[in-house]
């Protein structure tokens, strides 16, 4: 630990846990924590950050969510379906939010559910969750912590979300995603080799067999939801659908490479991300180029060396 005026201070709150289930709190909260300081860049920053830790007792353990009839009166009021999406996890109650957080020193927030139903959310500056019981709560804990952290864009694209696509096509702020309206001016150009030559802009993959593969993963995972299976079925999906993902990156010619490659932000036409693959698009376990620039500039403003 050390002077909250030259650290990132992070607070991870507990939610849904009773005052008998606050060691596994503890125990939820070093696992994560473990998983995020051996991502890169935050494993080469560990030394620039402050952790502190606070979980108010639940009366109840979990979470609500609300379109299963489960209501909890949790103390930091996390709940599914924020948006009306089943997987998204929020609280409105801000006051209840902050009249905890209160008591520690912080600049960013992540919020540790007491629950197995997959589930999570980020808001740049604002804060992030994570169902931390779930099979992929490592990914989700560092991919929810990217969006509050450094504001990076969700780069998937075929999976159901709460938002309407973008009526005009503009350059988006987030520094992982462009529209590419103008290929001279890419945000992320110094990192791409050769600039177009070695790595053609917009970069060519095999968009079509992978949406393909990815329409019928979505079917199944509606249709589990649908039929209320059990959460490890769920996860099972998740894991074929993971293992396959890695097959079919591993063999494409840009693999690793800094690019423009099509389909970002939720929409399969007109924005690009910059690789194949980052923990922003699928549940990987790394970031790309970019997305590491991006969260290190943020290490370096609030630790003072920006």
């Amino acid at each position: 630990m050390g002077d909250p005026a030259t650290k990132v201070d992070l607070l991870l709150l507990g939610d849904g846990y009773t005052a008998r289930e606050t060691k596994k709190f503890v125990a939820d909260a070093r696992r994560l924590l473990d998983v995020l300081f051996a991502t890169s860049p935050f494993k080469e920053h560990r030394k620039d950050f402050n952790v502190w830790g606070l979980c108010p007792p639940a009366h109840e353990s979990g979470i609500s969510r609300p379109s299963t009839g489960i209501y909890h009166d949790s103390p930091i009021g996390a709940t599914y379906d924020a948006f009306g999406s089943e997987r998204y996890v929020l609280t409105f109650d801000n006051h209840a939010l902050r009249k905890v957080a209160q008591f520690a020193p912080y600049e960013f927030i992540e919020i540790l559910a007491n629950n197995r139903t997959y589930g999570g959310g980020g808001i740049f500056n604002l804060y992030s969750t994570v169902a931390a019981d779930n099979a992929f709560a490592d990914y989700l804990f560092v991919h929810e912590f990217g969006h509050q952290f450094a504001g990076l864009a969700d780069e998937y694209y075929t999976s159901s979300v709460a938002y309407a696509p973008a009526t005009d096509r503009v350059e988006p702020w987030e520094p992982n995603v462009t529209a590419l309206l103008d290929v001279s001016t890419l945000k992320w150009r110094s990192l791409v080799p050769a600039f177009a030559s070695v790595t053609p802009i917009p970069t060519p993959w095999n968009k079509e067999a992978f949406e393909n593969y990815s329409r019928e993963i979505q079917k199944r995972r509606a249709q589990l939801r649908k039929d209320k299976r059990p959460e490890q079925e769920m996860e099972a999906l998740f894991r074929e659908e993971l293992e396959h993902e890695k097959a079919i990156f591993a063999a494409e010619k840009h693999a690793g490479q800094v690019g423009a490659f099509e389909g970002a932000m939720y929409e399969a036409r007109g924005y690009y991300r910059p690789e194949i693959d980052c923990i922003m698009f699928s549940r990987t376990d790394h970031f790309c180029a970019v997305c590491r620039r991006a969260i290190e500039r943020i290490i370096d403003l609030y630790s003072r060396r920006a």
